[in-house]
């Protein structure tokens, strides 16, 4: 029985040695390993009218005013009541200020229903963007717009892409019914 026991320990010692050995290889191992690289964040995107904007949906928009063939100005500060803000989008052939809502937050918040005020304090017409109307950003927009502008019909078609600035060729045309 005596030996049953020292071979029972000597397996024990000779398992845990194994595990150790194991254990620091594999450190060893995952040490070489490459960190992988961070992406650079991407803070401004051009647009396909030259503007460089912040976000892209502030890109997706840009490109979409520069398809409709609407004259607009990019961060134009504008003087309400004595305070100076800066629209993120200014139509002047139309007198339309342009706010895209994308982001959340307190401050964020806060800002955005000062800035609200600001407009209707100045009787300034006001089109206002926020992020849910991206689902169906072409149809939303053209609605919005049309609320104070007759759009061309023409321009309006939904065979182009306001992300990339593409037109969308004739293998999409049969999906168009599904947008």
């Amino acid at each position: 029985m005596n030996n049953f026991w020292a071979i029972f320990i000597l397996i024990g010692i000779i398992f845990l040695i194994v595990l150790i050995v194991i254990y620091i290889c594999i450190r060893k191992f995952l040490k070489t390993l490459k960190k992988p690289e961070k992406q650079e964040k991407i803070i401004s995107f051009k647009c396909l009218d030259g503007y460089i904007v912040k976000s892209k949906g502030e890109l997706i928009i840009d490109n979409y005013l520069f398809f409709l063939g609407l004259k607009h100005i990019y961060e134009k500060r504008v003087k309400i009541n004595g305070q100076t803000i800066k629209c993120d989008w200014y139509l002047p052939e139309a007198q339309i200020y342009f706010e895209y809502w994308g982001y959340y937050g307190k401050a964020y918040i806060k800002r955005k229903k000062e800035k609200i005020k600001l407009y209707k304090k100045g009787k300034l017409k006001l089109l206002s963007i926020e992020n849910n109307m991206f689902k169906d950003i072409c149809t939303n927009l053209n609605n919005k717009l049309n609320k104070f502008i007759k759009l061309n019909k023409k321009s309006t078609m939904k065979n182009y892409c306001p992300s990339c600035g593409t037109y969308l060729d004739e293998r999409f045309q049969n999906n168009l019914n599904l947008i």
